[in-house]
């Protein structure tokens, strides 16, 4: 190099605070190249010699350069062997900010560190994790904001534990070994040989494009690239191994595919492993996908899709494949196309329930163009097309009850569309209409209505005449029906009107028309007369071509069920005990059906970030800081409202405080009273079985308690021989705290069984259960077995036991053979008999007797263990469900009750019988409540949150797509259970790990795109609600918050008219009035109820 280089080069900084030791002076033989090379502390450090190769392309340094660095003439020496020379260059693997500043890293200083470039916890071999090597110069850029701004220009490197576990046990040694250990001899002449040998310009091309780095900087043995592919396996379960796995397994169902193209199990395999391979690099750097990238694998999906319909055949294959097709084509199509092909998919697949459901979700969620009289015709239309199918099936087709439960689906989504919407007069006439045409209809239309087409229209118009005169409907005062209509005898009754809710006085005018609106939905919950004056809103009367559509006739008298399980739906009431199953059950985890909380209307008090119930409102019960229950006294186990579970006398009738109730603290966004007299004519005139009478009595309880007595006996005179309605009326008086009074009517009621049918006595187990169960609630052993003791022995055990009525020994075996022996057989009748709701009892006693004769909760466990087996062996899926999930529960039940009541029990045995049935039934709130329970007490760990991820949202549990109506795919993630998650967050508090950001995170999982409660209505607002609550901790932060969740939520429910309501109530002195204005636009455009002008 001249010296016209040398001023053109820039000098290497100095730092005069570390000038560093002077250098020997090195001569270089005549007959060799110049190379320089030296050891730093740094590489002595590691171990390894490094000797850098400048290229032509890089200029060469000439020892005339040397004194630059601080070197001084001494004589010339001779290099031993393993001594290593001065080089003039280095590699920065440590990514200093200064050596960016300086452009070099010469001269900085080497800070000793007192722990040896180790960690805490890893091995001693290890040295400190990742270090960063800069390719690029930013000039005075951090290095920090380097990486964060350009990932791609960064080579994350990490100490290589191989290369360095055995080189840095050496580098303070004062000897060299002659012989290294086994397997680093070979890796040390690898890499130095790799470092020694010249490369040509094209094997340095390809090394540079195998690790991504520069062609001239040569690599460290003591680092590898961890960004690498070789390094993946390290990094759990994202190795190269999996991704050829992968890659073979694509390959294999390529060939199946092309073997066998009408196997649409293949062509789905294939569909969602390519969508793994896809997303295998953004799974491990955790970096989400762009939506190009998304919109590409769309694509890519889109084309399997479209080769995959030429093929197959099958109709169950081809709706499977059209599912999925359309969920990929709602990232790449526009609304239009996807409408198009959703017109033609309906076409080919009409007795599809989850084909329809799709479709009527993706109008529904359409916020672009939406109104509520267009998406109300679409459901009309959806039920003309299904009543068309009908028709042109057989009468003895089987599959016109299928296509009627479709129909009764898309019934109860319009009329929750249009109550949501503002119009509750017009979604509670279609039920009265449905029900009065359905169970009110004159004994001339019911015998040859289902059969003959003729006698159909008659009925219409029968039916058309007593709807235009206006008379009393099902569920209004003085109701007779359309049975007992006569037009001589027309009683004029008006709808019962609500009691407005006092104007508040405030000078906010958008304040003031939130309140006057609210008032009038109110007053309007009931479709008004023709005669009503004054008639100021068209909308209050409803003609019969608003309810033509809702006249369903059922195949059969037992398909009618349908009707009443949407109506108790529908007014968000728990399902009847024996109607929940099927698709019925799938109502109550819909996020389109389970909105509750949309009804509720709690008052903000920002000033100290909590929440109280509207006075107005005696229901609004649910709390952004927690789930309130009607009687806060209550258990917190006990709290979360929104049940999913198998409802049935025990969740009925249960006292306050000693189970879980299924009418605990419930919204009803229709008047109790509307549907209390609903049930007692649908009773009275002899509709369902004993089920819905023992419901409808639970019912009155929660609603009229100190009448109940007087129904339970009405309706006992009318069935003397329902022993089911028996034990009810007992289980009213113990709730009522007259235990006396409840053992006297069980007494008397097994008495008479002996008299009834077969078919009759079947119920008295029923009886005895309760009786049972009565004395544990309460903590009575003694008296529990006492009681249990007299099955199958018409003489009491006196003489057999002590004064604390405590069995002998002997008394004790006698018993205990005599209860096993009667209880085994009567399970295994019920069982032969395929009666699964009578086995379940059976089964429950036979665990109850080895509790109280043993004492121990072991000798239980292991009595329900065995009998379990035995209920889980019959041939009926849906049987077999609903008794597993009520033979648990009543085990979670003993659990909770010995441990409350007696000496609490260890938590891992509660922990491994509850992680079992969660994995059995993971959106069952009994046992997720029942295990948040047990967790409370032991906060060491998150199991609580543990179990949710890895079982309730898991894909990979089996039970989250077994057991379900026609191989249905239901979601992993349920809308009750992304509830419960929420709630079990927001309650565990900031001692437990829980803060506001960690609730944002839950509620952003429960409401992501790709989640089953993206567009809950109910959901979204206790979003808002959170966060307007909270702005008093981070001052206007959460405000802004608040107002970008609420413009997500208009957009992810267009049709609930309580979300656009939450800025007039809450938002109304921080929102502008332009602002403002343009929300009640944009409801008035989307044809949303208003009741006020504003």
């Amino acid at each position: 190099m001249d010296r016209d280089d040398q001023k053109s080069s820039k000098p290497v900084p100095r730092f005069g605070s570390f000038r560093p030791h002077a250098l020997p002076t090195l001569v270089s033989k005549p007959d060799e190249t110049s190379r320089i090379d030296r050891n730093s502390s740094s590489s002595l450090h590691h171990g390894v010699s490094k000797r850098h190769h400048h290229s032509s392309k890089r200029p060469s340094h000439s020892l005339k350069a040397l004194p630059d660095l601080g070197t001084s003439s001494k004589p010339e020496q001779d290099l031993v062997p393993w001594d290593d020379s001065p080089v003039l260059f280095d590699i920065d693997v440590k990514g200093d900010a200064r050596n960016i500043e300086y452009k070099s890293s010469y001269g900085a200083p080497v800070y000793p560190q007192p722990w040896h470039d180790r960690a805490l916890g890893l091995k001693t071999s290890w040295g400190s994790g990742v270090h960063r090597a800069s390719v690029v110069d930013r000039g005075k850029t951090s290095l920090s904001k380097q990486i964060r701004s350009d990932p791609k220009t960064t080579r994350i490197l990490r100490v290589n534990p191989r290369a360095s576990s055995g080189l840095r046990d050496d580098a303070g040694a004062d000897f060299v070994p002659l012989q290294l250990e086994k397997g680093r001899k070979r890796k040390l002449e690898d890499h130095n040989i790799s470092r020694s040998s010249p490369q040509s310009p094209e094997s340095r091309h390809q090394a540079s494009l195998d690790d991504g780095s520069d062609s001239a900087s040569a690599p460290d043995v003591s680092l590898e690239n961890a960004s690498d592919q070789s390094t993946l396996e390290d990094h759990g379960t994202h190795s190269p191994k999996l991704l050829e796995g992968l890659q073979r397994k694509r390959a294999a169902l390529s060939n199946r595919v092309d073997e066998a193209p009408s196997d649409w199990h293949a062509w789905m395999a294939l569909v969602e492993l390519q969508d793994e391979i896809d997303g295998f690099p953004d799974a491990f750097s955790q970096r989400p996908r762009t939506n190009a990238e998304r919109q590409s694998n769309a694509e890519i999906a889109l084309s399997t899709y479209g080769k995959a319909l030429k093929s197959v055949i099958d109709p169950e294959g081809r709706e499977r494949l059209h599912l999925g097709m359309m969920s990929k084509a709602s990232i790449v199509w526009e609304t239009r196309k996807l409408s198009i092909h959703w017109q033609t998919i309906i076409k080919q697949h009409p007795l599809s329930l989850r084909i329809w459901k799709e479709y009527l979700n993706f109008h529904q969620s359409m916020s672009s163009g939406f109104t509520v009289e267009e998406n109300k015709n679409r459901y009309i239309d959806c039920l003309h097309v299904l009543q068309g199918v009908r028709n042109d099936m057989e009468s003895s087709d089987a599959r016109r009850s299928a296509v009627y439960g479709i129909q009764i689906h898309v019934l109860l989504r319009l009329t929750l569309l249009l109550r949501e919407a503002g119009y509750t007069e017009v979604a509670v006439a279609s039920w009265q209409a449905l029900i009065e045409f359905e169970f009110n209809k004159p004994t001339q239309f019911r015998s040859l209505g289902r059969t003959a087409k003729p006698k159909y229209d008659d009925s219409i118009l029968a039916f058309e005449h007593f709807w235009d005169s206006e008379a009393p409907r099902i569920g209004e005062p003085n109701a007779k029906g359309w049975l007992a209509f006569d037009d001589a005898d027309l009683e004029e009754s008006r709808p019962p009107k609500v009691e407005g809710i006092p104007s508040h006085s405030d000078t906010n005018v958008f304040k003031s028309w939130a309140d006057a609106e609210y008032q009038a939905y109110c007053c309007s919950k009931f479709p008004s007369r023709v005669i009503d004056e004054p008639l100021d809103d068209p909308y209050k009367t409803v003609l019969f071509s608003d309810v033509r559509h809702a006249l369903i006739e059922s195949p059969t008298d037992s398909d009618n069920h349908a009707i009443i399980a949407a109506f108790l739906c529908f007014c968000h009431l728990p399902p009847c005990p024996d109607n929940a199953r099927g698709q019925i059950q799938t109502w109550y985890e819909d996020q389109f059906i389970r909105n509750e909380i949309l009804y509720d209307r709690p008052v903000i008090s920002r000033s100290h970030g909590s929440v109280v119930a509207d006075s107005h409102d005696p229901h609004g019960n649910w709390s952004t800081t927690t789930v309130k229950t009607a009687d806060p006294s209550l258990p917190s186990v006990f709290a979360f409202p929104l049940g999913n579970y198998e409802v049935s006398s025990d969740t009925l009738f249960t006292p306050p405080g000693q189970w879980f109730s299924a009418f605990g603290s419930r919204t009803e966004p229709i008047p109790k009273d509307f549907i209390l007299r609903t049930l007692n004519i649908l009773v009275s005139r002899g509709v369902g079985d004993d089920s819905l009478a023992e419901y409808l009595l639970a019912f009155e309880e929660h609603v009229s308690p100190l009448a109940v007595r007087r129904s339970a006996k009405n309706l006992l005179k009318n069935r003397p021989s329902s022993l089911r309605l028996y034990d009810a009326y007992a289980l009213l008086e113990n709730r009522h705290g007259n235990t006396e009074a409840a053992n006297k009517v069980w007494g008397t009621a097994i008495k008479m069984s002996a008299k009834f049918e077969d078919s009759a006595r079947r119920d008295a187990i029923l009886l005895w259960r309760s009786r049972v169960w009565q004395h544990l609630g309460l903590g009575e052993t003694s008296k529990a077995l006492q009681q249990l003791s007299r099955y199958g022995s018409e003489n009491t055990v006196d003489g057999t036991s002590d004064a604390n009525g405590k069995l002998s020994d002997e008394a004790t075996t006698t018993v205990r053979l005599r209860l096993r022996n009667a209880f085994s057989a009567g399970r295994d009748h019920m069982l032969s008999l395929g009666l699964m709701a009578h086995a379940v009892p059976y089964s429950e006693l036979l665990f109850l007797s080895d509790y109280l004769l043993n004492t121990s909760i072991q000798a239980a466990h292991a009595s329900f263990t065995s009998n379990l087996q035995l209920l889980t062996k019959n041939k009926d899926p849906n049987g077999n469900q609903r008794a597993e999930a009520l033979f648990r529960q009543s085990f979670a039940r003993l659990l909770y009750t010995h441990t409350t009541h007696k000496r609490p029990i260890s938590p891992s045995t509660i922990r491994s019988f509850l992680t079992e049935s969660i994995a059995a039934f993971p959106h069952n709130t009994i046992f997720l409540s029942l295990y948040a329970w047990n967790e409370s007490r032991f906060r060491i760990d998150d199991r609580v949150r543990g179990i949710m991820r890895d079982v309730v949202f898991s894909n990979s549990n089996p039970h989250n797509n077994n057991n379900k109506p026609e191989n249905e795919d239901i979601p992993s993630d349920h809308i009750t259970t992304h509830f419960f998650a929420i709630h079990t967050d927001i309650q565990r508090g900031p001692i437990q790990g829980s803060n506001l950001s960690a609730v944002r995170g839950t509620f952003e999982r429960a409401l992501s795109s790709r989640s089953t409660a993206a567009h809950s209505a109910g959901l979204w607002k206790w979003y808002f609600l959170y966060e307007l609550e909270n702005s008093s901790s981070d001052g206007n932060g959460n405000l802004k918050r608040a107002r970008e969740v609420y413009y997500r939520a208009i957009g992810a429910c267009p049709w609930a008219k309580g979300i656009y309501m939450l800025a007039f109530e809450y938002l109304s002195g921080e929102m502008e009035g332009g602002e403002l204005r343009g929300v009640y636009e944009m409801m008035v455009e989307r044809e949303l109820r208003i009741h006020v002008a504003l």
